[in-house]
């Protein structure tokens, strides 16, 4: 090949490099999608996603994207407390399931409080999928294995900072209405005792704090389940947060 043409060759190859980086300069606006192999998977409402090579390109700033864009944190939550737990890179993919998990939760239950999402890789209650934690929450390998509702995962995640969230009066609301009472125990301290029945998940009888993410997961996600287990609970969810408070649609 000629000087000439290895030239030649060389200006097509910089105008096509900057002909596309100029195509990838996403606006104040927008927010750039890095280019990615998604992984085939099925959504919240059951549409099923095939596997592609997705270019990279911009989305328009949806509230969604707002509220995320500078909360996937890389390496482990300060001061957390299980130090055998490996953190692991976003991926793009794995953020953009998440972008579209959240995009279908409703304004009440994504909070300013929660500042960052953590990516490690396995549990030390395996096979859990994720774990809040004062301000964070960490999301683990599994949360993404085929079979799990990456959605209804994170929804019960972002509601126990939703709960911490409620004034107290209102915590102290939701308590008394689906039958949590106050016992003077053998240790002469008084602490929140559980109905005896009526739970959702067991693990609810844990804390009135659990019983509230997995009443208003169930809700959003399993509505006529908690109408039949906790009536209590489904008219106090639906009369506190009215009858707008519901999963959004996700746009194709």
């Amino acid at each position: 090949m000629s000087n000439i043409m290895k030239i030649i060759f060389g200006l097509i190859l910089f105008f096509c490099f900057v002909t596309k980086a100029r195509a990838l300069e996403c606006t104040s606006s927008q927010y750039l999608v890095q280019s990615h192999f998604r992984k085939a998977y099925v959504r919240s409402d059951g549409t099923h996603v095939s596997s592609s090579q997705v270019k990279a390109h911009c989305k328009e700033l949806t509230r969604e994207l707002i509220f995320l864009k500078d909360r996937f944190k890389n390496g482990i939550p300060q001061d957390w407390p299980h130090r055998k737990e490996i953190s692991k890179k976003w991926t793009e993919s794995e953020k953009q399931r998440i972008i579209e998990a959240v995009a279908t939760f409703p304004e009440d239950i994504i909070r300013d409080s929660i500042e960052g999402l953590y990516r490690l890789n396995k549990s030390k209650d395996y096979p859990n999928p994720a774990t809040s934690s004062d301000k964070v929450i960490t999301i683990y390998d599994s949360a993404f294995d085929p079979n799990r509702n990456i959605s209804r995962i994170l929804a019960h995640e972002f509601l126990h900072h939703a709960y911490r969230d409620l004034a107290e009066k209102n915590r102290q609301d939701y308590r008394r209405a689906t039958g949590w009472r106050l016992e003077l125990e053998k240790d002469g301290k008084i602490y929140w005792v559980g109905r005896e029945s009526g739970y959702v998940e067991e693990d609810g009888k844990l804390s009135h704090e659990e019983d509230f993410a997995n009443n208003v997961e169930h809700f959003l996600y399993d509505s006529d389940k908690l109408r039949k287990v906790t009536p209590a609970a489904y008219e106090w969810i639906k009369k506190h947060y009215g009858e707008q408070f519901k999963l959004k649609e996700i746009k194709k």
